[in-house]
């Protein structure tokens, strides 16, 4: 029961990095890794991080303004 720290780590990390990390600048992958090697202050950090534009796409056709 003492290793549930040694299993838990990585799988938080791994949620972490996914559901928070991959809509923002920071990214999934330094998401997992900030949050892998400093704990709660990776996740921190990934909250912190900007969130990414939508791209939006001109689908009529024309260009213009």
């Amino acid at each position: 029961m003492e290793n549930i720290g040694l299993v838990l780590g990585p799988i938080l990390s791994g949620l972490i990095g996914l559901l928070i990390g991959r809509n923002r600048k920071i990214g999934a992958g330094w998401a997992f890794l900030l949050s892998f090697f400093l704990g709660f202050i990776g996740w921190i950090i990934a909250v912190c991080s900007k969130k990414n534009e939508p791209e939006f796409t001109n689908m009529s056709g024309k260009e213009g303004k």
